[in-house]
C-alpha cells in the first residue's frame, strides 16, 4: 500500500509538472510541435528502459491477446497533452489542473462502479459517497475563495 501511495504522489507531481511543460512547449512550437516533442522523447525513454529492464512483457503474442480498445491509449496521450496544454494556458496551472483532477476523479468513479474496462466494479457505501463530496467541494471552495 505504501509503494501504490508514493507512485500516486509521484504520479500527481509529475503530471502537474508535464502539464504546465507541455503548456509553455505548445506556446512555443504549437501543438504537433509539442506533441511530437513529448511523445517521442516519451518514446526514446520507453525503449530505454524496455531494453534494460523488460524481460519479455512485449512480444507478438502478449499484442495478439490485446483487446484493441486499450491499444489505442496512444492516440489517448496525444488528446490528454492537447487538452492539458490547452486547459492549463487558458486558465493557468492551478485552475487547469483543479479541473482535470476533479474530471479525473468522476469518471474513475463511473469506471469503478460501472466496472468498465475490466475494473473490479466498485460498491459506493454512504462513507464513500460523503468522502467524494467532501473533497470536491473542497476543490469548488479553494477555486472560489480569493
Amino acid at each position: 500500500m505504501i509503494k501504490g501511495i508514493l507512485f500516486s504522489v509521484t504520479a500527481g507531481v509529475v503530471i502537474a509538472m508535464q502539464s504546465v511543460f507541455s503548456a509553455r512547449l505548445s506556446e512555443k512550437v504549437g501543438f504537433f510541435g509539442s506533441n511530437f516533442f513529448i511523445h517521442g522523447t516519451g518514446f526514446l525513454l520507453a525503449s530505454f528502459l524496455l531494453l534494460l529492464f523488460g524481460r519479455g512483457e512485449l512480444s507478438i503474442e502478449s499484442i495478439k491477446g490485446l483487446n484493441p480498445i486499450y491499444a489505442t491509449s496512444g492516440f489517448i496521450g496525444v488528446l490528454i497533452i492537447f487538452s492539458i496544454a490547452q486547459g492549463v494556458s487558458a486558465l493557468g496551472a492551478s485552475r487547469g489542473i483543479v479541473i482535470i483532477v476533479i474530471t479525473q476523479i468522476i469518471f474513475a468513479l463511473i469506471i469503478n462502479v460501472l466496472g468498465l474496462f475490466g475494473e473490479t466494479p466498485l460498491h459506493l457505501t454512504p462513507a464513500k459517497i460523503t468522502g467524494l463530496f467532501l473533497m470536491l467541494f473542497g476543490v469548488l471552495i479553494y477555486q472560489l475563495s480569493k
